[in-house]
């Protein structure tokens, strides 16, 4: 008989084998130690599974949206399944695709095996369950329990004080600004966030030159709570100093009736969530219930705040009448928010999506079932576009085109790239800059902790992600091994010789001014690297 020890997580941890034969499986970079182990771990093989089953999993996707048609989730002839994570497949949020991705390279490395026990470890329930109707008879114990994502009380609380904080931004409105008079001349439109997509709060980091006037910028502090959250303090703070700059505050145009239309849809869809947890899903023979059930929690906060926000922007966009409006992230819910809501003010209105980070063969959140995306009203049916669609390469083009977006053309040059032109990199020999996603900093850490103690002599920079939770860094930060740096990524970039990524889009960054750039694969993760499959 073998054994299986499946260890999810990103610390050391020491396990004794309890059969002669034992296999090991990682998701995350915690070692494993305390035996022999069969490494399972094939970082090649597992990216081929996820472009594989990668359509197919979209449409088994897209198919969940007669859920919310059915229940009559219908709001101005748009289906809320489109406002959702879930539907949008935020792979960097949830782990449901990775997870479905390593339960099929298991299956496929095991087949033949005759499995005695397995040894699960710093999993969840959703996991628990995926992994018994994978292997159905294969005894298993837990060690290392973990809680399940977005429970409904976290959920539930972190509502309730974004709500708090929209009925605080209603009064501070109404005290600190006159009546709302018509926005003058702005033919077109740019949607951001302010202060978080801007450089040195002046620049638009992703639209750059392309921008004109700052009058052309309407910018959301607020917004869904989600993209950046701010206390009310600091909504004062930022709306005030993006009117001054001349910029249109879109948060301005909130109204009670907003927060009503947003709560009583809370009710509708946690009151159908609670008759939603006892339904199955699955996919490839997997249970995915547990997976869908976290990602849905998730998506009822995100589709009531948005349902929030839709009166601003239709407010704004009366207010305004532009010709054209530029925006991102056009593949997630708020993209797609601005998509439905600008065909509902005016379908004379030119949208133009911009292409916000990276595009890849295995980054899912550009990916669509045939038939799913629509540029025209109703979308009870089919998810909202752009009219047309910016890209920065030609394989971010064709993947955008695959999709079904409508008019991708690329972009004449790529604007969050222009700080580059003004670097001249020095290539100091034995600075190396490790540059974290979103939510990989502590596993590319930990992965590369040998390769960073075999060498002592070289200067290991780490720039944490500015939008990441980064207290795993407290650990590295005491020590001499790396240093934790607050410069700018372009200061980084004009000194370093080598920079490490896992899917960040500072390696393309890198790329462009000819530095080394070494991609690191996290064991049991999906690597989103388009500098694994760039072509242009």
């Amino acid at each position: 008989m073998s054994e299986l020890i499946l260890y999810h997580g990103n610390d050391s941890i020491t396990v004794k084998p309890s059969a002669e034969q034992c296999y090991l499986y990682r998701i995350g970079a915690g070692r494993v130690e305390g035996g022999e182990f069969i490494d399972l771990n094939d970082a090649t093989h597992l990216n081929t599974i996820a472009e594989t089953i990668r359509d197919s999993y979209s449409a088994w996707i897209y198919s969940l949206n007669n859920i919310f048609v059915d229940s009559g989730f219908i709001l101005d002839d748009l289906s809320l399944f489109f406002l959702t994570d879930l539907s949008c497949k935020r792979s960097e949020f949830f782990e449901t695709f990775d997870l479905i991705c390593n339960l099929i390279l298991l299956r496929e490395r095991l087949s033949g095996v005759q499995l005695g026990a397995a040894r699960l470890i710093g999993v969840d329930d959703a996991f628990i369950s995926a992994f018994e109707s994978t292997f159905p008879n294969v005894p298993i114990a837990i060690g290392r329990h973990k809680k399940e994502i977005a429970s409904v009380g976290r959920r539930i609380v972190a509502d309730t004080l974004f709500f708090g904080r929209t009925i605080g931004v209603l009064a501070m409105n109404r005290l600190t600004t006159k009546r709302l008079k018509k926005v003058p001349g702005s033919r077109r439109i740019f949607f951001s966030f302010y202060p978080q997509m801007f450089e040195g709060r002046t620049r638009e980091t992703k639209y750059g030159t392309l921008v004109d006037d700052v009058a052309e910028l309407a910018v959301m502090v607020l917004a869904d709570g989600m993209h950046q959250e701010v206390s009310l303090g600091e909504y004062f703070t930022y709306s005030r100093e993006a009117e001054c700059k001349g910029m249109q505050v879109i948060d301005r145009y909130l109204r009670f009736r907003d927060i009503y239309l947003g709560l009583v849809w809370a009710v509708r869809l946690w009151w159908w969530y609670a008759s939603q947890r006892s339904s199955g899903r699955h996919f490839k023979g997997i249970d995915v219930s547990g997976f869908v059930r976290g990602e849905l929690r998730f998506s009822i906060s995100r589709i009531t705040r948005l349902c929030i926000l839709k009166g601003a922007i239709a407010r704004f966009l009366r207010q305004c009448e532009p010709d054209e409006v530029y925006y991102y992230p056009v593949e997630y819910p708020l993209g797609r928010l601005i998509s439905w809501v600008t065909e509902l003010v005016g379908s004379n209105i030119e949208r133009t999506g911009f292409q916000m980070s990276i595009v890849s063969q295995r980054r899912l959140e550009q990916f669509m079932a045939p038939g799913e995306a629509s540029n025209k009203s109703p979308y009870i049916h089919h998810a909202p576009i752009p009219d047309r669609v910016k890209a920065e390469d030609t394989m971010a083009a064709s993947i955008y085109r695959s999709a079904g977006y409508q008019g991708v053309a690329l972009m004449n040059k790529v604007y969050r790239y222009e700080y580059l032109e003004k670097i001249e990199p020095q290539r100091r020999p034995g600075w190396c800059l490790i540059a974290p996603g979103l939510h990989d900093g502590a596993m590319m850490l930990e992965q590369l902790r040998d390769k960073i103690r075999q060498q002592p002599e070289t200067t290991w920079v780490v720039k944490p992600h500015p939008r990441a939770d980064n207290q795993y860094l407290q650990q590295w930060s005491t020590g001499s091994e790396v240093q934790v740096s607050e410069q700018s990524v372009a200061d980084l970039l004009a000194i370093v010789s080598e920079v490490f990524v896992t899917y960040s889009s500072v390696g393309l960054e890198a790329r462009q001014l000819g530095l080394k750039v070494t991609v690191i694969n996290v064991p049991g993760r999906v690597n989103a690297s388009p500098l694994l499959d760039h072509v242009g």
